[in-house]
Protein backbone atom coordinates (compact mmCIF):
# COMPACT_ATOMS: atom_id res chain seq x y z
CA UNK A 1 0.00 0.00 0.00
CA UNK A 2 1.18 3.58 -0.56
CA UNK A 3 0.08 5.63 2.77
CA UNK A 4 1.48 8.68 1.95
CA UNK A 5 -0.54 9.06 -0.83
CA UNK A 6 -3.61 7.56 0.45
CA UNK A 7 -2.84 10.60 3.17
CA UNK A 8 -2.64 13.01 1.03
CA UNK A 9 -6.23 12.06 -0.65
CA UNK A 10 -7.76 11.78 3.16
CA UNK A 11 -6.13 15.49 4.02
CA UNK A 12 -7.43 16.86 0.37
CA UNK A 13 -10.76 17.36 1.65
CA UNK A 14 -9.96 19.80 4.27
CA UNK A 15 -8.04 21.46 1.25
CA UNK A 16 -10.77 21.84 -0.08
CA UNK A 17 -12.15 23.36 2.35
CA UNK A 18 -9.93 25.91 2.90
CA UNK A 19 -9.58 27.16 -0.65
CA UNK A 20 -13.13 27.46 -0.47
CA UNK A 21 -13.22 29.62 2.20
CA UNK A 22 -9.93 31.49 0.89
CA UNK A 23 -11.90 32.20 -2.41
CA UNK A 24 -15.48 32.16 -2.12
CA UNK A 25 -15.75 33.77 1.74
CA UNK A 26 -12.75 35.85 1.85
CA UNK A 27 -11.79 37.06 -1.56
CA UNK A 28 -15.16 36.57 -3.25
CA UNK A 29 -17.16 38.58 -0.19
CA UNK A 30 -20.44 35.66 -1.07
CA UNK A 31 -20.40 34.96 2.90
CA UNK A 32 -22.94 36.14 3.94
CA UNK A 33 -24.81 35.37 0.45
CA UNK A 34 -26.67 37.91 -0.62
CA UNK A 35 -30.47 37.66 1.21
CA UNK A 36 -33.37 36.05 -0.83
CA UNK A 37 -35.20 39.21 0.27
CA UNK A 38 -33.06 41.46 -1.86
CA UNK A 39 -34.63 43.28 -4.82
CA UNK A 40 -33.37 42.96 -8.57
CA UNK A 41 -31.78 46.58 -8.23
CA UNK A 42 -29.72 45.84 -4.88
CA UNK A 43 -28.70 42.34 -6.12
CA UNK A 44 -27.24 44.06 -9.46
CA UNK A 45 -25.55 46.53 -7.46
CA UNK A 46 -24.15 44.20 -5.06
CA UNK A 47 -22.25 42.19 -8.15
CA UNK A 48 -21.73 45.61 -9.94
CA UNK A 49 -19.90 46.77 -6.95
CA UNK A 50 -17.99 43.76 -6.22
CA UNK A 51 -17.39 42.27 -9.89
CA UNK A 52 -13.99 41.90 -9.73
CA UNK A 53 -13.26 40.26 -6.49
CA UNK A 54 -15.96 37.92 -7.14
CA UNK A 55 -14.43 36.71 -10.19
CA UNK A 56 -11.27 36.47 -8.47
CA UNK A 57 -12.85 34.87 -5.60
CA UNK A 58 -14.68 32.13 -7.53
CA UNK A 59 -11.79 31.38 -9.61
CA UNK A 60 -10.03 30.35 -6.58
CA UNK A 61 -13.03 28.58 -5.15
CA UNK A 62 -13.95 26.31 -8.65
CA UNK A 63 -9.96 25.33 -8.46
CA UNK A 64 -10.61 24.07 -4.93
CA UNK A 65 -13.08 21.72 -5.13
CA UNK A 66 -10.98 19.66 -7.43
CA UNK A 67 -9.61 18.28 -4.11
CA UNK A 68 -12.86 16.92 -2.97
CA UNK A 69 -12.35 14.06 -5.92
CA UNK A 70 -9.34 12.23 -4.31
CA UNK A 71 -10.88 12.59 -0.75
CA UNK A 72 -14.04 10.80 -1.65
CA UNK A 73 -11.21 8.05 -2.80
CA UNK A 74 -9.38 8.33 0.60
CA UNK A 75 -13.17 7.29 2.18
CA UNK A 76 -13.69 4.27 -0.31
CA UNK A 77 -10.41 2.39 0.13
CA UNK A 78 -10.64 2.69 3.91
CA UNK A 79 -14.43 1.46 3.66
CA UNK A 80 -13.70 -1.14 1.43
CA UNK A 81 -11.48 -2.46 4.35
CA UNK A 82 -14.98 -3.08 6.68
CA UNK A 83 -17.20 -4.55 3.54
CA UNK A 84 -14.23 -6.23 1.63
CA UNK A 85 -14.17 -6.06 -2.09
CA UNK A 86 -17.63 -6.42 -3.18
CA UNK A 87 -18.27 -2.74 -1.21
CA UNK A 88 -22.15 -1.67 -1.86
CA UNK A 89 -21.63 1.33 0.68
CA UNK A 90 -17.94 2.28 0.02
CA UNK A 91 -18.91 2.51 -3.95
CA UNK A 92 -22.02 4.38 -3.11
CA UNK A 93 -20.33 7.20 -1.14
CA UNK A 94 -17.82 7.17 -3.42
CA UNK A 95 -20.57 8.23 -6.44
CA UNK A 96 -21.84 10.76 -3.87
CA UNK A 97 -18.43 12.29 -3.12
CA UNK A 98 -17.79 12.95 -6.41
CA UNK A 99 -21.02 14.92 -6.95
CA UNK A 100 -20.86 17.16 -4.16
CA UNK A 101 -18.00 19.00 -5.77
CA UNK A 102 -19.83 19.64 -9.02
CA UNK A 103 -22.95 20.29 -7.26
CA UNK A 104 -20.42 23.12 -5.65
CA UNK A 105 -19.29 24.18 -9.05
CA UNK A 106 -22.30 24.35 -11.06
CA UNK A 107 -23.96 27.00 -9.19
CA UNK A 108 -20.42 29.13 -9.01
CA UNK A 109 -20.51 29.68 -12.88
CA UNK A 110 -24.04 30.78 -11.96
CA UNK A 111 -22.83 33.56 -10.09
CA UNK A 112 -20.05 34.31 -12.47
CA UNK A 113 -22.48 34.60 -14.93
CA UNK A 114 -24.20 37.21 -12.98
CA UNK A 115 -20.97 39.24 -12.44
CA UNK A 116 -20.10 39.18 -16.20
CA UNK A 117 -22.26 41.07 -17.15
CA UNK A 118 -23.13 43.77 -14.46
CA UNK A 119 -24.82 46.06 -17.23
CA UNK A 120 -27.86 43.41 -18.04
CA UNK A 121 -31.12 43.48 -16.46
CA UNK A 122 -31.59 43.89 -13.19
CA UNK A 123 -34.04 41.07 -13.04
CA UNK A 124 -31.60 39.00 -14.97
CA UNK A 125 -29.30 38.95 -12.67
CA UNK A 126 -31.24 38.49 -9.77
CA UNK A 127 -32.71 35.75 -11.91
CA UNK A 128 -29.27 34.60 -11.61
CA UNK A 129 -28.37 34.66 -8.34
CA UNK A 130 -31.87 32.70 -7.77
CA UNK A 131 -30.65 29.78 -9.89
CA UNK A 132 -27.22 30.46 -7.99
CA UNK A 133 -28.55 29.95 -4.71
CA UNK A 134 -31.14 27.79 -4.53
CA UNK A 135 -29.08 24.42 -5.46
CA UNK A 136 -25.99 25.70 -3.78
CA UNK A 137 -27.55 25.50 -0.53
CA UNK A 138 -30.56 23.02 -0.71
CA UNK A 139 -29.11 20.00 -2.80
CA UNK A 140 -27.75 18.62 0.07
CA UNK A 141 -28.91 14.76 -0.81
CA UNK A 142 -25.46 13.70 -2.48
CA UNK A 143 -23.92 14.72 0.85
CA UNK A 144 -26.35 13.62 3.31
CA UNK A 145 -25.95 9.97 1.25
CA UNK A 146 -22.32 9.93 1.46
CA UNK A 147 -22.06 10.62 5.23
CA UNK A 148 -25.13 8.10 5.82
CA UNK A 149 -23.68 5.15 3.28
CA UNK A 150 -20.34 5.89 5.67
CA UNK A 151 -22.22 5.78 8.93
CA UNK A 152 -23.66 2.29 7.69
CA UNK A 153 -20.86 1.23 7.25
CA UNK A 154 -18.85 1.94 10.04
CA UNK A 155 -21.82 0.78 12.75
CA UNK A 156 -21.76 -2.24 10.60
CA UNK A 157 -17.76 -3.53 11.59
CA UNK A 158 -18.60 -5.86 14.40
CA UNK A 159 -14.49 -6.49 14.40
CA UNK A 160 -12.86 -6.38 17.99
CA UNK A 161 -10.89 -3.51 16.63
CA UNK A 162 -13.21 -1.66 13.94
CA UNK A 163 -11.86 0.12 11.07
CA UNK A 164 -13.40 3.28 12.18
CA UNK A 165 -14.27 4.34 14.98
CA UNK A 166 -18.24 3.44 16.26
CA UNK A 167 -18.49 7.49 17.11
CA UNK A 168 -17.82 8.25 13.68
CA UNK A 169 -20.56 6.15 12.30
CA UNK A 170 -22.45 7.82 14.80
CA UNK A 171 -21.35 11.60 13.82
CA UNK A 172 -21.96 10.98 9.97
CA UNK A 173 -25.69 9.57 10.60
CA UNK A 174 -26.79 12.55 12.67
CA UNK A 175 -24.93 15.02 9.97
CA UNK A 176 -26.82 13.17 7.06
CA UNK A 177 -29.97 14.45 8.63
CA UNK A 178 -28.66 17.87 9.36
CA UNK A 179 -27.94 18.38 5.97
CA UNK A 180 -31.28 18.03 4.04
CA UNK A 181 -31.91 21.20 6.26
CA UNK A 182 -30.83 22.96 3.21
CA UNK A 183 -33.43 21.44 0.77
CA UNK A 184 -36.22 23.76 2.87
CA UNK A 185 -34.60 26.86 1.09
CA UNK A 186 -37.23 26.72 -2.09
CA UNK A 187 -39.83 27.10 0.07
CA UNK A 188 -38.32 30.50 2.37
CA UNK A 189 -37.24 33.96 1.63
CA UNK A 190 -36.40 35.28 5.04
CA UNK A 191 -35.73 33.15 8.56
CA UNK A 192 -33.36 30.51 9.91
CA UNK A 193 -34.79 28.39 6.28
CA UNK A 194 -33.82 30.70 3.57
CA UNK A 195 -30.68 30.13 1.89
CA UNK A 196 -28.99 32.73 4.31
CA UNK A 197 -30.86 31.44 7.23
CA UNK A 198 -29.19 30.47 10.63
CA UNK A 199 -29.96 27.03 9.51
CA UNK A 200 -30.18 26.20 6.42
CA UNK A 201 -26.87 28.08 5.99
CA UNK A 202 -24.75 28.44 8.89
CA UNK A 203 -25.55 25.77 10.54
CA UNK A 204 -24.99 23.38 7.32
CA UNK A 205 -22.00 25.31 6.56
CA UNK A 206 -20.78 24.74 9.75
CA UNK A 207 -21.38 21.27 9.45
CA UNK A 208 -19.50 20.80 6.31
CA UNK A 209 -16.86 23.01 7.08
CA UNK A 210 -16.10 21.04 10.18
CA UNK A 211 -16.91 17.41 8.48
CA UNK A 212 -13.89 17.56 6.20
CA UNK A 213 -10.79 17.79 8.87
CA UNK A 214 -12.54 15.67 11.48
CA UNK A 215 -12.98 12.58 8.72
CA UNK A 216 -9.43 13.55 7.57
CA UNK A 217 -8.16 13.27 11.47
CA UNK A 218 -9.99 9.88 11.60
CA UNK A 219 -8.85 8.56 8.24
CA UNK A 220 -5.22 9.34 8.93
CA UNK A 221 -5.33 6.97 11.77
CA UNK A 222 -6.70 4.46 9.91
CA UNK A 223 -4.50 4.31 6.98
CA UNK A 224 -1.36 4.07 9.67
CA UNK A 225 -2.94 1.40 11.47
CA UNK A 226 -3.58 -0.16 8.29
CA UNK A 227 -0.05 0.66 7.39
CA UNK A 228 1.33 -1.41 10.71
CA UNK A 229 -1.12 -4.11 9.60
CA UNK A 230 0.86 -4.82 6.20
CA UNK A 231 3.89 -4.53 8.04
CA UNK A 232 3.22 -7.08 10.35
CA UNK A 233 1.57 -9.46 7.61
CA UNK A 234 4.36 -9.28 5.39
CA UNK A 235 7.49 -11.73 6.38
CA UNK A 236 11.11 -10.83 7.51
CA UNK A 237 13.31 -11.94 4.92
CA UNK A 238 16.78 -12.94 6.30
CA UNK A 239 19.51 -11.49 3.94
CA UNK A 240 20.80 -14.35 1.58
CA UNK A 241 24.65 -15.10 2.22
CA UNK A 242 26.81 -16.06 -0.76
Amino acid sequence: MNATTQRLCAWSGTLMILVFCIGFWWIGGMVPPPAPSWSATEVARFYADNVTSIRIGLVISLLGTGFGFPYAVAILLQVRRIEGRWSPLAFTQLGAGWTTPLLLGLPMFVMAAAAYRPERDPELTQALNDLAWLPFVGFAAPAAIQSLAIGLAILRDHRERPVLARWVGYYNVWLAIGFLVGALVMCFHTGPFAWNGVIAFWLALTIFGTWFPVMGYVLHRAIGEQEAEAAVSVPHQEPQTA
